[in-house]
Protein backbone atom coordinates (compact mmCIF):
# COMPACT_ATOMS: atom_id res chain seq x y z
CA UNK A 1 0.00 0.00 0.00
CA UNK A 2 1.14 3.41 -0.92
CA UNK A 3 -0.33 6.58 0.55
CA UNK A 4 -0.11 10.57 -0.92
CA UNK A 5 -1.36 12.95 1.99
CA UNK A 6 -2.16 16.27 -0.26
CA UNK A 7 -1.73 19.42 1.74
CA UNK A 8 -4.21 22.04 0.92
CA UNK A 9 -2.89 24.66 3.20
CA UNK A 10 -5.33 23.14 5.59
CA UNK A 11 -4.20 23.79 9.29
CA UNK A 12 -5.11 20.69 10.15
CA UNK A 13 -2.91 18.66 7.82
CA UNK A 14 -0.53 17.94 10.46
CA UNK A 15 -3.39 16.06 12.08
CA UNK A 16 -4.01 13.76 9.16
CA UNK A 17 -0.29 12.73 8.96
CA UNK A 18 -0.48 12.29 12.75
CA UNK A 19 -3.96 10.07 12.58
CA UNK A 20 -2.51 7.49 9.52
CA UNK A 21 0.79 7.58 11.49
CA UNK A 22 -0.81 6.65 14.65
CA UNK A 23 -3.13 3.80 12.45
CA UNK A 24 0.60 2.18 11.55
CA UNK A 25 0.74 3.54 7.43
CA UNK A 26 3.72 5.06 5.94
CA UNK A 27 2.72 7.83 3.34
CA UNK A 28 4.28 10.55 1.43
CA UNK A 29 3.52 14.08 2.35
CA UNK A 30 3.24 16.77 -0.20
CA UNK A 31 2.14 20.14 -0.37
CA UNK A 32 -0.66 20.34 -3.83
CA UNK A 33 2.22 22.34 -5.82
CA UNK A 34 4.47 19.32 -5.46
CA UNK A 35 1.81 16.70 -6.53
CA UNK A 36 3.13 14.81 -9.88
CA UNK A 37 0.02 13.59 -12.01
CA UNK A 38 2.02 10.87 -13.48
CA UNK A 39 2.84 9.41 -10.57
CA UNK A 40 -1.27 9.12 -9.94
CA UNK A 41 -1.77 7.68 -13.79
CA UNK A 42 1.04 5.39 -12.84
CA UNK A 43 -0.50 3.97 -10.00
CA UNK A 44 1.98 5.07 -7.64
CA UNK A 45 -0.51 5.39 -4.96
CA UNK A 46 -3.10 3.07 -3.61
CA UNK A 47 -4.72 5.49 -1.83
CA UNK A 48 -4.61 9.40 -1.74
CA UNK A 49 -5.77 12.09 1.21
CA UNK A 50 -6.81 15.63 -0.16
CA UNK A 51 -7.00 17.82 3.19
CA UNK A 52 -9.11 21.02 3.24
CA UNK A 53 -8.11 24.20 3.13
CA UNK A 54 -7.05 27.60 4.09
CA UNK A 55 -6.67 29.97 0.92
CA UNK A 56 -8.72 30.27 -1.98
CA UNK A 57 -6.38 29.83 -4.80
CA UNK A 58 -7.36 28.62 -8.40
CA UNK A 59 -3.96 26.74 -8.65
CA UNK A 60 -5.67 24.24 -5.72
CA UNK A 61 -8.79 23.80 -7.22
CA UNK A 62 -7.23 23.04 -10.93
CA UNK A 63 -4.46 20.11 -9.23
CA UNK A 64 -6.79 18.50 -6.80
CA UNK A 65 -9.55 18.63 -9.56
CA UNK A 66 -7.36 16.78 -11.79
CA UNK A 67 -5.65 14.19 -8.83
CA UNK A 68 -9.85 13.72 -8.47
CA UNK A 69 -10.02 12.72 -12.47
CA UNK A 70 -6.75 11.06 -12.41
CA UNK A 71 -8.42 8.59 -8.96
CA UNK A 72 -11.27 8.01 -10.79
CA UNK A 73 -9.97 6.67 -13.94
CA UNK A 74 -7.30 4.84 -12.78
CA UNK A 75 -8.67 3.16 -9.75
CA UNK A 76 -6.80 5.07 -7.24
CA UNK A 77 -8.81 5.58 -3.70
CA UNK A 78 -9.67 8.67 -2.72
CA UNK A 79 -10.84 10.32 0.53
CA UNK A 80 -11.73 14.53 0.72
CA UNK A 81 -11.79 16.56 3.68
CA UNK A 82 -13.94 19.13 3.57
CA UNK A 83 -12.47 21.16 0.84
CA UNK A 84 -11.36 17.77 -0.76
CA UNK A 85 -14.87 16.48 -0.42
CA UNK A 86 -15.86 19.72 -1.78
CA UNK A 87 -13.50 20.06 -4.92
CA UNK A 88 -14.26 16.24 -5.64
CA UNK A 89 -18.33 16.70 -5.73
CA UNK A 90 -17.74 19.48 -8.06
CA UNK A 91 -15.50 17.74 -10.37
CA UNK A 92 -17.85 14.90 -10.72
CA UNK A 93 -20.95 17.16 -11.10
CA UNK A 94 -22.44 17.90 -8.22
CA UNK A 95 -22.53 21.70 -6.58
CA UNK A 96 -22.03 23.77 -3.65
CA UNK A 97 -24.22 25.77 -1.43
CA UNK A 98 -22.78 29.00 0.70
CA UNK A 99 -23.73 28.66 4.54
CA UNK A 100 -24.98 31.53 6.20
CA UNK A 101 -22.77 31.71 8.59
CA UNK A 102 -19.33 29.72 9.61
CA UNK A 103 -19.88 26.50 10.87
CA UNK A 104 -17.26 25.26 13.41
CA UNK A 105 -18.11 22.83 16.06
CA UNK A 106 -18.67 18.98 17.19
CA UNK A 107 -21.65 17.66 15.82
CA UNK A 108 -23.12 14.46 15.78
CA UNK A 109 -23.96 12.74 12.38
CA UNK A 110 -26.36 9.86 11.49
CA UNK A 111 -25.14 6.89 8.83
CA UNK A 112 -28.77 6.35 7.52
CA UNK A 113 -27.71 4.87 4.27
CA UNK A 114 -26.68 1.00 3.88
CA UNK A 115 -23.42 0.70 2.45
CA UNK A 116 -19.76 -0.61 1.91
CA UNK A 117 -17.84 2.00 3.99
CA UNK A 118 -19.36 2.08 7.46
CA UNK A 119 -22.79 0.59 8.85
CA UNK A 120 -25.89 2.42 8.58
CA UNK A 121 -27.46 3.47 11.91
CA UNK A 122 -24.73 4.59 13.40
CA UNK A 123 -23.77 8.11 15.15
CA UNK A 124 -20.48 9.62 15.12
CA UNK A 125 -19.40 12.68 16.52
CA UNK A 126 -17.58 15.23 14.34
CA UNK A 127 -15.84 18.03 14.27
CA UNK A 128 -17.02 20.53 10.98
CA UNK A 129 -15.35 23.87 10.42
CA UNK A 130 -16.81 25.12 6.68
CA UNK A 131 -18.37 27.92 4.78
CA UNK A 132 -19.70 25.78 1.78
CA UNK A 133 -21.41 22.26 1.59
CA UNK A 134 -22.14 20.15 -0.69
CA UNK A 135 -25.65 21.01 -2.21
CA UNK A 136 -26.09 18.05 -4.82
CA UNK A 137 -24.05 15.22 -4.89
CA UNK A 138 -22.07 13.98 -8.49
CA UNK A 139 -24.49 11.25 -10.15
CA UNK A 140 -22.15 8.12 -9.46
CA UNK A 141 -22.29 9.03 -5.67
CA UNK A 142 -24.64 8.20 -3.03
CA UNK A 143 -25.18 9.84 0.20
CA UNK A 144 -24.62 7.78 3.33
CA UNK A 145 -24.70 10.65 6.50
CA UNK A 146 -26.55 13.37 7.41
CA UNK A 147 -26.64 15.92 10.44
CA UNK A 148 -28.81 18.93 11.15
CA UNK A 149 -26.15 21.24 9.01
CA UNK A 150 -25.31 19.43 6.47
CA UNK A 151 -27.57 17.10 4.29
CA UNK A 152 -24.66 15.25 2.80
CA UNK A 153 -22.03 14.92 5.96
CA UNK A 154 -20.32 12.08 4.04
CA UNK A 155 -20.79 10.99 0.53
CA UNK A 156 -19.14 7.77 -1.44
CA UNK A 157 -19.08 6.66 -4.91
CA UNK A 158 -21.30 3.78 -5.60
CA UNK A 159 -19.05 1.44 -7.07
CA UNK A 160 -15.31 2.82 -5.96
CA UNK A 161 -13.22 3.43 -2.73
CA UNK A 162 -14.28 7.39 -3.12
CA UNK A 163 -15.59 9.17 -0.38
CA UNK A 164 -16.26 12.77 0.60
CA UNK A 165 -16.32 14.37 4.26
CA UNK A 166 -17.60 17.40 4.77
CA UNK A 167 -16.61 16.81 8.04
CA UNK A 168 -12.73 17.23 9.51
CA UNK A 169 -12.22 13.32 10.47
CA UNK A 170 -8.45 14.17 11.74
CA UNK A 171 -9.74 16.41 14.58
CA UNK A 172 -12.62 13.86 15.41
CA UNK A 173 -10.77 12.10 17.90
CA UNK A 174 -12.16 8.05 17.90
CA UNK A 175 -14.44 8.83 15.12
CA UNK A 176 -12.24 10.14 13.03
CA UNK A 177 -9.64 7.20 13.67
CA UNK A 178 -12.94 4.61 12.38
CA UNK A 179 -13.10 7.03 8.82
CA UNK A 180 -9.01 6.77 8.16
CA UNK A 181 -8.85 3.25 9.58
CA UNK A 182 -11.79 2.21 6.91
CA UNK A 183 -10.74 4.29 4.42
CA UNK A 184 -7.32 3.02 3.97
CA UNK A 185 -8.28 -0.66 4.69
CA UNK A 186 -10.43 -0.88 1.67
CA UNK A 187 -9.40 -0.40 -2.19
CA UNK A 188 -11.20 -0.55 -5.45
CA UNK A 189 -11.59 -4.25 -5.49
CA UNK A 190 -12.13 -4.87 -1.73
CA UNK A 191 -15.21 -2.93 -0.09
CA UNK A 192 -16.62 -4.01 2.97
CA UNK A 193 -16.57 -2.21 6.48
CA UNK A 194 -14.83 -4.61 9.50
CA UNK A 195 -17.55 -4.84 12.35
CA UNK A 196 -14.80 -5.12 14.92
CA UNK A 197 -13.67 -1.27 14.38
CA UNK A 198 -16.78 -0.87 16.31
CA UNK A 199 -16.50 -3.08 19.32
Amino acid sequence: MNILIVDNTSPFSIDIVNYVKDLGYTFDYKKYYEIDLDSISRKKYSHIILSGRRENKKEINIINSKITQQCLRNDVSLLGICYGAEIISLTLGGTLGRLQYHLQDTISIRIFQPNSFLPDNQFLKVYESHGFFISKVPPSFETIAESDYCEHEIVKHKNKNIIGTQFHPEKSDKDGYLIFSQFLKNDNTTLSYDNKSFI
